[in-house]
């Protein structure tokens, strides 16, 4: 259109040029007319370039603001075919539950190759050790889990969950599959109420290993790892954008198997008790892969041994510092006494010879150094122990056992991990006996 309307403009102008000129013949010679004409032809010329120079420049401009619209048609098309492909993969992998709730499958198929050297203590608890001399490879160690989320409930909340099994136990045993960790939460912005079976709240963090995962690594060496019963409350405090604060309190049901080993069987050692936690976490976030976790938690609960109460109690202090994207430490540190009821080192409770029980009084923690030098590529050392105090312990009881470990874990694929391990642990007794047990891994993780 404004092409036309500079072009129709320009006719006029050349019309009335010979109008006028055509006038001014009658006056005046025939050569003065001619030349005017041919004058003002020349400028009616010059301007006509100059517009279709303008207008050209105008093209231009309207070319780079708005692209055509066969770009922006083709552009759509592969959006749609992409997402297309993306309905079809989740229509051939969801997995629909009869409430018609989202769920999703989640595990783990990890096949664990091991040698083992030195010298074996019968005494020692297979789940805390390094295992026999010798070698071997295994599957049940792999993982399969789900994850759920519910309708939302009032308050703007919403119910969330997970269960996570393994095959860990050994196939002669009646119950080969095995129930790790599970949970329902309701979860609101700033509060949340969780039931079920997980670790205990007052050691929630844990070395990074994919060669120890039926009991978890640095087991009876620092970690209190057990999953056990528990109801929690937590109530989240947002202090700043980049700061938190994370108050919890729960119930927890004790194992009493490992608090008196000898009488395990005999009715002289009383059931589970449920003990009272309570943490207190800070979180502070420096950026994206920058950040510092620290929380102080306390428990308290009691054993029932040949008919007397024996209190067991325990405060920890538990970190994560991430000052910079390749380096990572986090551990636990812990003081208490009686605690092999929360899965620290058999037993909790020492029995005199005049029947008198004996509380074990120890300290216990664990410390690892993560380094992620690439995405793919993680090396990480830990080591943890449990040193209990000698005044609280029999001849030949347990007064230190302490493991070390590193590990390079590789990443061949988004979903698929390569790993290699070698650690050592040292158990002593109060006679100056010791043992020596070291341990090779070479693992292969496909997490789905």
């Amino acid at each position: 259109m404004f092409l036309r309307s500079c072009l129709l403009k320009s006719g006029c102008m050349a019309a009335l040029a010979l109008l006028a000129s055509s006038a001014l013949a009658a006056q005046q010679p025939a050569s003065d007319n001619l030349s005017k004409i041919l004058d003002r032809l020349d400028d009616l010329e010059k301007q006509n370039k100059e517009l279709l120079v303008e207008i050209q420049a105008l093209r231009e401009e309207l070319h780079k603001t708005n692209p055509p619209l066969a770009g922006d048609l083709q552009a759509l098309q592969e959006k749609v075919d992409v997402d297309a492909q993306r309905i079809d993969e989740q229509a051939q992998t969801k997995v629909e539950a009869s409430q018609r709730l989202p769920i999703s499958l989640t595990g783990m198929f990890l096949l664990d190759a091991f040698l083992t050297q030195g010298a074996y203590n019968a005494n020692f608890n297979a789940d805390y050790g390094l295992g026999q001399p010798g070698g071997g490879a295994t599957l049940r160690e792999s993982i399969i889990g789900l994850n759920f989320h519910g309708a939302p409930i009032f308050g703007d909340g919403r119910i969330n969950g997970f269960l996570s099994m393994d095959f860990y136990s050994y196939a002669q045993s009646e119950n080969i599959f095995r129930i790790r960790r599970g949970v329902v939460s309701f979860d609101w912005n700033h509060r949340s109420l969780i039931l079920g079976q997980d670790k205990s709240i007052i050691a929630p963090l844990q070395p990074t290993s994919f060669a120890r995962v039926g009991v978890p690594p640095l087991a009876g060496a620092g970690n209190l790892w057990l999953w056990r019963p528990q109801v929690t409350y937590e109530e989240r405090i947002p202090i700043s954008k980049t700061t938190k604060a994370t108050l919890q309190a729960s119930v927890f049901e004790t194992d009493e198997t490992d608090t008196a080993p000898s009488l395990v069987g005999t009715g002289e050692v009383g059931p589970d008790r449920p003990a009272a936690q309570a943490t207190a976490q800070l979180e502070h976030d420096w950026g994206e892969q920058s950040k510092f976790v620290l929380g102080v938690a306390g428990d308290a609960s009691a054993s029932h041994v040949l008919g007397q109460s024996v209190p067991s109690r325990v405060i920890s202090v538990n970190f994560l510092i991430k000052p910079l994207p390749w380096l990572e430490i986090s551990g636990t540190a812990l003081r208490g006494k009686n605690f092999a009821n929360l899965g620290g080192f058999p037993g909790g409770v020492t029995i005199s010879e005049y029947q008198s029980i004996i509380p074990i009084r120890g300290s216990a923690g664990w410390l690892q150094a993560a380094f992620p030098v690439t995405k793919r590529l993680t090396f990480d050392l830990y080591g943890g122990a449990q040193a209990n105090d000698a005044r609280d312990l029999n001849p030949y009881g347990v007064i230190r056992n302490q493991t070390f470990a590193g590990n390079v874990l590789y990443r061949i694929a988004p979903n698929v991990v390569l790993g290699f391990e070698g650690a050592t642990n040292h158990t002593e007794y109060l006679n100056a006996l010791s043992f020596w047990t070291t341990r090779y891994d070479a693992t292969v993780a496909y997490l789905f």
